[in-house]
């Protein structure tokens, strides 16, 4: 957007240079890119967001100076002379779509006399980067720039039926825009119609068929308010972008379709004579006001952390055209202006003071804090996973959140997250296992002749639910491939097995105080959901009581050929709240036995299907304070065994804390497990 520096001075009296002025308006927020000399002018090129349309004007920025400097906004003056002959005997306006177009106004001038425009109106435009065509369509150009309103002249000898039309467009429906080119037109598309065809693309550009030329002498001026998505919709549809679709697209003020139109009717009379009728058709639904906004003195002290006088906030949103409604004792019920569409919340109020008190006087203090800040536990959890797993000799991976639907239903059954506009069809879901991104690094890394792999990555999952908002699930996956140890002048290369996995794990369990010993692993079958992408004898569900930690296992050979990986992957696929549930911050401290521990071991046989772990929660059982733990070293089917039975051999460690254990005591210990496991499980003593 660009303004003239001489204009802006016909709105407000203000005597800085134009360097100035551009510095001031940018410390408000309307940022002034460069400025450029133009004849004896100077040419201010803006760059607005958009959520400023009300500054695609100089009436607009106008208003900011004014504000900033304090000064008056002196208003463009309509002079109309208007003749007895009403508008409505010449034309009628009837709206089809009110969805799209809540007002539509108009006026006829009769008798105009076509002609290039005087040199001052010429040059002022083209100042500005538009091009003069005549004097009529430069008058509603020069009055979009003057006061920021976009408005169309139709040649009124060329409106059939006498009869102004808002309605949607058909579906291949044509029309010949000004430009010369003939537009199809899809279903949906808002036009200005006749009773025989459209005339023009609301908002965006008017047809050639209704075009001001030399032998116009009656016109009708349009000026109307377009629903901003529909004209967006139309403009990017058939890659037509204009000065007005610019500012429709963005929320054009609806209160201005009178002024402007007055204004151009006004000047159009000035350039090229003619008779306007009397009045103005203002079609239109129910206005509706803008809701009031309350303002609390307290609150702009609070975000702003200075005291901000009354009479400032007064000041300022009555000269930005905010209408204060009622005071009290700092506080105030404002109502925004209609161009002013940003505007809709007590902090928006706010930032228009901050804008003008000036960001640069903000005093330099920190607000009084009291407490202390404190981590989320899950933070906390994260934090330490994380470091136990890069000591461990794993590497961090992230991955997208959005992943291919079929990759995803491979190694999922949830229901995902559909995205209404993904990037690509390979970004169309929200992943509901961690699986797919883990095997896509490890392949990338693996192509690239790394063999010898170890990644960890911590998560979201999301899964859709039909009757509610779709779950959030953290997780961490892990993955898990070639050697564990390389091979060295002293030793030989060692392969990953699924028992490295586990022992990490176990590892990690320990290091975030969860009582390993208690970890159970459950094979796949009748009881366990172990996914079909695990081998199924290889795999395991990692149990604490009642509580599934996660699972565990080899990647099934058949998914391995599938991404061309020749070696055994192991994965591991944890839900991360599940163990922070089981977590305690709490660290228990106990001082270092002083006395020696005694290793006795015991060989037992057993049923085939009996796990170890059976064996260990038996001992437990016992409360033999004097039991520091147990573990297995030795495990034997074969000859010399019946059939179904198995041989475990485990060692215990007695240790007193008080005293040095006896033979006799541990003798005696020894007897009652051996007892206690010939009881509950049938265990015979192996010799």
């Amino acid at each position: 957007m660009k303004v003239s520096y001489s204009w802006l001075k016909e709105f407000v009296k203000f005597e800085v240079t134009p360097r100035q002025l551009a510095s001031d308006l940018t410390n408000l927020g309307v940022v002034v890119e460069t400025v450029s000399a133009f004849g004896q002018d100077s040419i201010l090129d803006l760059d607005l967001t958009t959520n400023r349309p009300d500054c695609l004007s100089h009436l607009g920025v106008a208003r900011e100076i004014a504000t900033r400097y304090q000064l008056f906004l002196e208003l463009p003056l309509t002079s109309l002379r208007e003749s007895s002959a009403r508008t409505d005997s010449d034309i009628t306006v009837r709206i089809e779509s009110p969805k799209l177009c809540s007002r539509y106004c108009a006026r006829v001038i009769r008798g105009v006399k076509v002609a290039p425009s005087p040199d001052w109106i010429v040059q002022r435009l083209e100042s500005l980067g538009i091009r003069s065509i005549n004097n009529i369509v430069d008058a509603t150009n020069y009055v979009l720039l003057e006061l920021g309103h976009p408005l169309h002249a139709f040649d009124l000898a060329r409106i059939h039926g006498k009869a102004i039309i808002i309605r949607e467009a058909n579906a291949g429906e044509k029309l010949f825009t000004i430009d010369g080119i003939e537009r199809e037109l899809r279903a949906g598309m808002l036009v200005i119609a006749d009773q025989n065809s459209a005339l023009a693309l609301a908002g965006v550009m008017g047809g050639l068929e209704s075009e001001i030329d030399s032998l116009t002498r009656d016109i009708l001026l349009e000026s109307a308010w377009f629903e901003p998505i529909s004209v967006r919709t139309t403009s990017k549809s058939l890659m037509l972008h204009t000065e007005a679709s610019h500012r429709f697209e963005r929320g054009a003020d609806i209160d201005s379709t009178i002024p402007s139109i007055d204004r151009a009717a006004a000047l159009i009379q000035q350039l090229a004579g003619g008779e306007i009728l009397n009045g103005v058709i203002d079609a239109h639904r129910t206005p509706v006001q803008r809701s009031e906004i309350l303002l609390r003195g307290s609150r702009i002290t609070q975000v702003m952390g200075a005291e901000i006088e009354a009479s400032f906030v007064e000041r300022v949103l009555s000269a930005l055209n905010f209408k204060i409604i009622a005071t009290g004792k700092q506080t105030w019920r404002v109502q925004p202006p209609a161009s002013r569409l940003d505007v809709a919340k007590e902090i928006d109020l706010i930032e228009e003071i901050a804008r003008h008190y000036g960001y640069d006087q903000f005093p330099s203090t920190l607000p009084l804090w009291k407490g202390a800040s404190e981590r989320r536990t899950e933070k906390i959890f994260e934090r330490a996973l994380k470091q136990s797993l890069v000591s461990l000799g794993y590497s961090e991976t992230i991955t997208y959140s959005f992943v291919d639907a079929a990759e995803n239903g491979r190694f999922s059954s949830l229901e995902p997250v559909l995205l209404k506009n993904p990037l690509s069809t390979e970004t169309e879901v929200m992943r509901t296992s961690l699986v797919p991104g883990l095997l896509a690094s490890f392949v990338r890394n693996y192509n690239h002749g790394i063999k010898s792999i170890r990644l960890y990555e911590l998560g979201r999952l999301y899964s859709s639910k039909a009757a509610s908002a779709p779950r959030e699930d953290n997780f961490l996956g892990i993955i898990a491939s070639g050697n564990i140890q390389e091979k060295t002048v002293h030793s030989e290369s060692r392969s990953c097995s699924f028992f490295d996995l586990k022992g990490d794990i176990e590892i990690l369990l320990e290091s975030l105080g969860l009582p390993v010993e208690k970890l159970g692993c459950q094979a796949k079958g009748q009881n366990t959901k172990i996914p079909n992408y695990y081998h199924p004898t290889v795999s395991a569900e990692l149990r604490m009581g009642e509580y599934c930690l996660g699972i565990l296992g080899q990647m099934h050979p058949k998914v391995c050929e599938q991404y061309k990986i020749r070696q055994p992957v192991f994965l591991a696929e944890i839900p991360i709240e599940t163990w922070i549930r089981l977590h305690t911050m709490e660290k228990i401290y106990a001082e270092f036995p002083r006395f020696p521990a005694v290793h006795r071991d015991l060989s037992i046989i057993v049923d085939e299907d009996l796990d170890y772990e059976a064996i260990e929660s038996t001992v437990l059982q016992a409360k033999i304070k004097e039991v520091r733990r147990l573990f297995p070293f030795d495990l034997y089917t074969g000859e010399n065994l019946p059939s179904h039975r198995k041989s475990i051999s485990f060692s215990i460690v007695y240790q007193a804390m008080d005293r040095t254990l006896v033979d006799e005591e541990i003798n005696r210990y020894h007897e009652q497990i051996l007892a206690l496991l010939q009881k509950q499980m049938g265990a015979q003593l192996r010799t």
